[in-house]
């Protein structure tokens, strides 16, 4: 029995090392080739101190992947500084608020955009937002998919929203505009025609204005040229640019992304290359079901633009320290 027993254990053995010896045979990397893995974690967050100024979540009317609490944490966990709420028929000022009594760690604000369902370009409106409890509406954004350039631009039915005619801003806009002035607030223009997206500028930096964005500027709508974008931010506009233009196009994954067209991470660099980031901030306007969450779009809108020779020194302003700036942080 002692012989047999001795047997079966150098069996285990030849056993284990002919398996050894087939799996370092299938594993061993040839010769001049490199084994290359994801890169470990980055000791610190590529997004800490960043503020995120185009923020979807849910509850809302389109489907969003993640609510007002969750990206608030997961944006917290990232070393994030700020988010805004944005929603195109209601005002987040409230939930800003709400939101900030459970994740401290992170700034959450709000705001109102002046699509039909809050009236359209309604003074009153914006008066009741600033007003809500806590102090957390600072950004009124001007009509978006009721704006008629809109409409216009993705062929839909009907006459949309407008802010200005003929180089003029209509009475109604002035009155908001003199809103946003007296609480100091921050105007983005929203989906409205380069045209009116510059008489507005020029209107409210001549009623005390200090605050304006334009809002995805190099997207469809509201579609500037490089030169009305060098206009726009000698007048003192910020040029925003947002991840979710760059994962547009006709090869995009939803199919309601894929007829606008895209505007790629090395597009935004060539125009931050030609105007100067000290004009621009950095956003993400995600939060759609189907596509990538705010922080991992954010980490790789940086990716894509570091690539493009965008440097770090340029990535901080455009994303701490401009949209600081606009909210009263710095």
């Amino acid at each position: 029995m002692r012989r047999v027993s001795v047997f079966w254990s150098a069996l285990g053995i030849l056993g284990f090392v002919v398996v050894s010896v087939m799996f370092l045979s299938l594993t061993q990397v040839p010769a001049g080739e490199v084994r290359v893995f994801p890169p470990p974690p980055p000791a610190v967050s590529p997004i800490a101190g960043a503020i995120d100024f185009h923020v979807h979540s849910a509850p809302d009317v389109f489907g969003r992947s993640v609510s007002d609490f969750e990206i608030a944490e997961i944006a917290a966990n990232a070393g994030m500084r700020a988010l805004v709420l944005k929603n195109h028929v209601t005002s987040t000022a409230a939930r800003a608020f709400l939101v900030n009594q459970v994740v401290p760690n992170i700034q959450l604000f709000g705001g109102i955009t002046l699509n039909r369902a809050v009236g359209g370009i309604n003074p009153d409106a914006v008066e009741w937002m600033f007003r809500m409890q806590g102090g957390r509406g600072k950004v009124v954004w001007l009509p978006t998919f009721d704006a008629d350039h809109h409409l216009k631009t993705f062929k839909e039915p009907g006459e949309g929203l407008k802010v200005a005619e003929g180089g003029k801003v209509l009475p109604e806009t002035e009155a908001v505009l003199k809103v946003i002035a007296r609480e100091n607030l921050v105007l983005n223009t929203g989906h409205v025609s380069p045209e009116e997206t510059l008489a507005v500028i020029q209107k409210a930096r001549e009623l005390g204005v200090n605050n304006i964005v334009i809002t995805h500027a190099m997207a469809d709508v509201p579609g500037l040229s490089i030169a009305q974008l060098k206009e726009a931010a000698q007048m003192g506009a910020y040029i925003e640019l947002v991840y979710l233009n760059h994962l547009m196009g006709p090869n995009a994954q939803l199919a309601w992304m894929r007829h606008w067209k895209q505007v790629s991470t090395e597009d935004m660099a060539k125009a931050i290359k030609e105007i100067g980031a000290e004009h621009f901030l950095l956003s993400t306007d995600l939060g759609q079901t189907g596509n990538p969450i705010h922080t991992d779009g954010y980490k790789a809108m940086i990716a894509g633009l570091k690539n493009a020779g965008i440097t770090q020194a340029q990535l901080d302003m455009m994303m701490k320290t401009n949209p600081a700036k606009l909210l009263g942080l710095n």
